[in-house]
């Protein structure tokens, strides 16, 4: 698209956009990580609908058509970053010098990480051992790009660009995340695995979540400070408030679940350790309740920042709106574990009321993003402000896609 397209004004550019958008070159080109995100909150809505107490037609129909949904949307996501990768391998060198615009490729192993928990909540690993093992390699699939993502994007956040407190937001937990998602589906997978599998699982989950706990406090310490000082975000992406209740959400998931198969399978692999599932399974609900109160928190303080920011200015729809969906899953998932394991029936109910939520949220995005698909609005060129780290304006067009709306 030329120079002059390109400067219309905003109106007349997103009614025009897709008639000159004639060659697919330009939604790869424009095509961005932030997109597996909707993989996420569909992800998360699924495994959320197959974990309801109560069983009907029309909810199993319901969370099928969006398991199977996500998995469509999964694949055709990682198509598009691959041919992106192959047509335009002139983003890699651009992503390694601004290694923020990175940050959001975490979404794709915890995006693996949700077809791998939907498996097995809606029983389809149970039915043969071939299932188990597709979802086994999809857990070490995620696992592997974590480890990857997060060890790589730290490494490049921290020798490529000079940080301040004020450029912090919620979004650098996606740094991290990834670590506790895939430590939680490692739980779930375990479950259905033998024993000497089981146990190598649950190893790699509890290092994975030994990894990725600290680091999200760290994180979380860093961005409460920012905050205090700096004020809250800015309206176009106060939305990314919700964000820390994935992560936090994560790690008291991932500790019940882990700690409820150990108290099962340890004993038949570690007889010598008789009582360490026992031990993992307590320690698994502290952390849990911990991290439900710690999340109760976050919950109340980023409606406070929406509400705030609302009196100023209109919320504008971006992507950053599905970092609202996947957070409020995991909160409904740790809301059902703690549930399950205490057995305290309001609990259950809080966890419906908070996947009738999600279903509202992921509905609202999902209609909001089908519609500003069709006009084109979510593939239009970044602006000037989104690279002011590049000199040369000419660099700054051939990159295009790198900047999360």
């Amino acid at each position: 698209m030329d120079t002059q397209t390109s400067t219309r004004s905003g109106a007349s550019f997103h009614l025009s956009f897709m008639r000159d958008l004639q060659e697919w070159r330009h939604i790869i080109k424009w095509f961005m990580p932030s997109w597996f995100t909707v993989c996420m909150g569909s992800g998360i809505l699924a495994s959320c609908i197959g974990r309801l107490p109560y069983e009907s037609q029309f909810l199993q129909i319901l969370g099928y058509s969006i398991f199977f949904l996500n998995i469509a949307l999964l694949f055709t996501f990682l198509a598009l970053q691959t041919v992106q990768l192959v047509l335009f391998p002139e983003i890699i060198s651009f992503m390694r010098h601004n290694p923020k615009r990175m940050l959001h490729y975490g979404a794709i192993p915890m995006a693996l990480a949700t077809v791998v928990s939907g498996m097995c909540n809606f029983g389809f690993a149970q039915q043969s051992f071939t299932l188990v093992c597709i979802a086994w390699t999809v857990w070490w699939a995620s696992v592997i790009l974590a480890s990857a993502a997060s060890v790589l994007l730290i490494c490049l956040v921290v020798s490529r660009e000079t940080q301040s407190i004020e450029s912090c937001t919620a979004a650098w937990l996606l740094l991290v995340a990834p670590l506790s998602v895939c430590a939680t589906a490692g739980g779930n997978i375990a479950d259905l695995l033998p024993a000497r599998l089981s146990l190598i699982t649950l190893v790699v989950s509890y290092t994975l979540l030994g990894a990725g706990a600290p680091l999200t406090c760290c994180l979380l310490v860093l961005y409460m400070f920012r905050i205090t000082a700096y004020k809250l975000p800015s309206h176009d992406s106060i939305i990314t408030a919700f964000i820390p209740l994935g992560p936090i959400g994560q790690i008291g998931a991932a500790a019940l679940s882990l700690g409820s198969i150990a108290n099962q399978t340890l004993i038949a692999a570690l007889p010598h350790l008789d009582s360490i599932g026992t031990t993992l399974l307590h320690f698994g609900i502290l952390v849990a309740l911990l991290s439900w109160g710690s999340c109760i928190f976050w919950l109340t303080h980023a409606i406070f920042s929406v509400i705030y920011q609302r009196r100023f200015a209109t919320i504008p729809f971006n992507m950053s709106w599905w970092s609202l969906t996947f957070p409020f899953g995991v909160f409904a998932t740790l809301t059902s574990y703690l549930g399950d394991v205490l057995q305290m029936w309001y609990l259950q109910v809080n966890f419906m009321i908070v996947v009738a939520l999600l279903l509202v949220f992921w509905l609202f995005n999902m209609v909001r993003t089908v519609a500003s698909t069709w006009t084109g609005s979510v593939f239009a060129p970044p602006s000037v402000s989104c690279h002011s780290s590049i000199k040369d304006v000419s660099t700054m067009n051939s990159h295009p896609s790198v900047c999360s709306p």
